[in-house]
C-alpha cells in the first residue's frame, strides 16, 4: 500500500518517489474531478514505472485511455487553481 501525503507546493500536481510515497498538491482539489483522477492515476502508474518512458505512457493509456486530453486540460487550466 503506497503512502499518500498532501503537500503545499506551487508545482508539480503530484509526484511519486522511489520509496512509493505519493505526494499530491492540495490545490488539485480545486480542479474538476476528472483532472484529479488524471493526477492520481498518473502517480499510481509511477509505482510500477519510474520514469516517463514508452512503457509508462502505454500503461497510463491502458488505465486511462483519454489521459492526453486530461493532461492537456490540466496544462491549460492549471494556473487557475491557486
Amino acid at each position: 500500500m503506497p503512502r499518500v501525503v498532501i503537500v503545499d507546493q506551487q508545482k508539480p500536481w503530484g509526484s511519486c518517489d522511489r520509496h512509493g510515497t505519493i505526494r499530491l498538491n492540495w490545490r488539485i482539489i480545486q480542479a474538476p474531478m476528472h483532472l484529479d483522477d488524471y493526477v492520481i492515476v498518473h502517480e499510481l502508474v509511477h509505482l510500477r514505472y519510474r520514469g516517463h518512458g514508452p512503457d509508462y505512457w502505454h500503461a497510463l493509456g491502458c488505465n486511462m485511455p483519454d489521459y492526453e486530453r486530461r493532461r492537456e486540460e490540466l496544462r491549460r487550466r492549471g494556473n487557475g487553481f491557486a
